[in-house]
């Protein structure tokens, strides 16, 4: 790479480095992304589903070029939600809404729609991150771990790679902290033969019981089956203790393991427990603290997604991190290239990364300070009514 050219890396392949990438593409601005997963066909059975905004989400994509695809992905008629208590009792239905502006993709079809608008050569796929570190020069150097070579010359390193980014610690000291529950993901297959009861009950969308601190959620995938999510307050290493790991690794004991935390629950919710029939997946639930969001730019480095500010999930955490590879992007454009198009080799990336940060940081306070409240009703001990109350008006049991 030339001494003359800004050289961009950017960490891991999600949806906010391969939104940056994308736009970075359309300018004609060089990246390199380094991605832990092997191959584009090795990405994990796992994601769910997400809900993508038409005034944060949608606006990125349309920006990328690439919002005519997604509408031909997305599914509109998912945005069904249903809200139960421990008895089954529905205190909010919101049936389908024609024209919705928070279509549901599943988490791998973003993933394939936005892998498919970069070209391949600009990701070394197999390149798992040890570190990032600032060479003598000032320039950036990204470790591989494992063995590999570390790569140096970077002008800027944008840390896209999720909740244990190695670029972090360049920023802030600060790590996540465990909220003190972890999901545990399975699935109802088309082939179940409980699989239709699950399509009656939930529908297309989303179906969320929660009472005291627990939640069982089924969510409608594109391929017809169903992913149910259940909560259970475990200490943060028991998935990797002896009795964790021998039940993760043996279905049915994990089924029987939870089913007693939600005994006196309906049928009607259990049952997704009970007659479930994939394999399970820990899903500890962490968060950075809140004040991680005030940190000073750092020259060279800057984070985006859940890098820059994972939080319990709250139904707008993709939606953040596409944004912030858009406004991101936006910021590399204007002083990458000049108004007539042609580039400014010496563009300083460092004023970019000052001004998306600008814009970023508090944008995220805000919107993490909004729905903050919102989440911890979900899990309090008034759930699902004071949510349902505090959030929806008070429009309770009304479809």
């Amino acid at each position: 790479m030339g001494a003359t050219v800004p050289a961009i890396a950017i960490l891991g392949a999600g949806p906010s480095g391969l939104l940056l990438a994308r736009i970075l593409t359309l300018n004609s601005i060089p990246y390199t992304i380094f991605e832990r997963d092997a191959s584009p066909t090795s990405i994990s059975q796992w994601g769910g589903t997400l809900d993508i905004h038409h005034d944060s989400g949608q606006v990125a994509l349309a920006e990328a070029g690439l919002l005519d695809e997604f509408k031909r992905v997305a599914r509109y008629d998912a945005q069904t939600t249903k809200i139960a208590d421990r008895h089954a009792n529905v205190v909010l239905d919101i049936g389908e809404v024609q024209g919705g502006k928070r279509p549901e993709i599943d988490r791998r079809d973003l993933r394939d729609l936005l892998l498919k608008s970069v070209p391949g050569e600009r990701i070394r796929w197999g390149s798992k991150v040890a570190k990032v570190e600032r060479e003598v020069d000032g320039t950036m150097a990204v470790l591989l771990a494992d063995g590999g070579k570390a790569v140096g010359g970077f002008k800027l390193v944008v840390g896209a790679d999720g909740a244990w980014s190695k670029a972090r610690n360049l920023v802030t000291p600060a790590k996540p902290l465990y909220a003190g529950n972890t999901f545990f993901t399975t699935s109802v297959s088309t082939s179940n033969p409980y699989h239709a009861a699950v399509a009656s009950l939930v529908g297309p969308g989303m179906y969320l019981v929660c009472d005291s601190g627990h939640q069982i959620i089924a969510q409608g995938l594109a391929d017809g089956s169903y992913q149910i999510n259940i909560s259970l307050p475990v200490t943060e290493g028991w998935m990797t203790s002896s009795t964790g790991a021998a039940l993760i690794a043996n279905p049915q004991a994990l089924r029987e393991f939870l089913l007693q935390f939600y005994a006196d629950w309906a049928p009607t919710a259990t049952n997704l427990i009970r007659k479930s029939d994939g394999a399970f997946r820990p899903w500890p639930l962490y968060a950075l603290p809140f004040e991680t969001l005030d940190w000073k730019t750092v020259p060279g480095l800057t984070l985006v997604g859940d890098a820059a500010h994972l939080e319990i999930p709250d139904g707008e955490g993709v939606n953040r991190a596409l944004t912030d590879g858009v406004s991101l992007a936006r910021r590399i454009v204007a002083h990458y290239c000049a108004p007539d198009g042609e580039d400014h080799r010496d563009g300083d990336l460092d004023a970019a990364v000052r001004e998306y940060e600008a814009e970023m940081l508090p944008r995220c306070r805000r919107d993490m300070e909004k729905n903050k409240t919102e989440v911890k009703l979900l899990w309090s001990p008034n759930a699902p009514k004071g949510f349902v109350e505090a959030v929806m008006g008070g429009h309770v049991g009304q479809e």
